[in-house]
């Protein structure tokens, strides 16, 4: 067991840039390439707003969008970020089911250091056209599965169906597309990009995604910033 003085500690972001001041920074020349490690595969909310964050902040030019299957390991590709003039920017959702063990078993960044506010890609219920005539007045037919991310699962408590969880939305879309099971909550960008058909809308309520930095990326924002007094 670890002596109490092993324990970790929050790192202090006092004195730390005011998010105006960052963004400026970011588009500095020395910040030379912005890494977003954000949730894949393609389709989903996370995706869809770290593109749009790039493109808010004028630095998609320099920026990068690269995809894993957990939030978690999101951010462990951003931890070996460590190049000169890179900044690593790990995303989550506010909504994500296990956003308190992410941000408490991770003292040593800053998960919450930029928010980018979208109204989510129409969420929905869908399934393979050839599954679409099987349902009848409305009526889910008993046994069959809904895959889904754990954050939107909630939608199909009402229902007869039973939820297989996925670690994303457009997972959730290709296990369906693919045969795993008949139907899927997903995001409309991934229901085109798997072929599938909606049989119901829950619609598109506005989200929070949180982009957060490891202190490598920090410190590269202090250099630039440091660098340019102007700001």
């Amino acid at each position: 067991m670890k002596k109490v003085s092993q324990l970790p500690v929050f790192h202090n972001i006092e004195g730390v840039l005011c998010i105006s001041s960052v963004e400026a920074t970011l588009r500095l020349q020395v910040i030379r390439k912005v890494v977003c490690c954000a949730l894949g595969p393609l389709g989903n909310n996370i995706e869809q707003a770290a593109h749009l964050w790039l493109e808010r902040l004028g630095i998609a030019d320099k920026g990068e969008v690269v995809l894993r299957d957990t939030p978690e390991e999101c951010l462990a590709l951003a931890r070996t970020i460590t190049d000169d003039g890179v900044v690593a920017v790990f995303w989550t959702c506010a909504v994500y089911a296990h956003e308190n063990e992410f941000f408490f078993g991770n003292p040593d960044v800053y998960p919450f250091y930029f928010q980018q506010e979208i109204p989510l890609d129409e969420m929905q219920l869908t399934t393979r056209s050839e599954m679409k005539d099987l349902i009848i007045d409305g009526e889910i037919p008993i046994g069959w599965q809904v895959a889904s991310h754990p954050s939107p699962a909630p939608l199909m408590n009402d229902s007869r169906a039973v939820v297989v969880l996925q670690n994303s939305n457009a997972a959730a879309a290709k296990i369906c597309a693919e045969g795993g099971t008949e139907l899927c909550i997903t995001t409309e960008k991934a229901r085109r990009i798997y072929g599938l058909v909606k049989i119901h809308s829950f619609g598109s309520p506005n989200m929070v995604f949180f982009g957060g930095i490891t202190q490598h990326g920090l410190d590269q924002l202090k250099k630039a910033y440091e660098e340019e007094p102007w700001l």
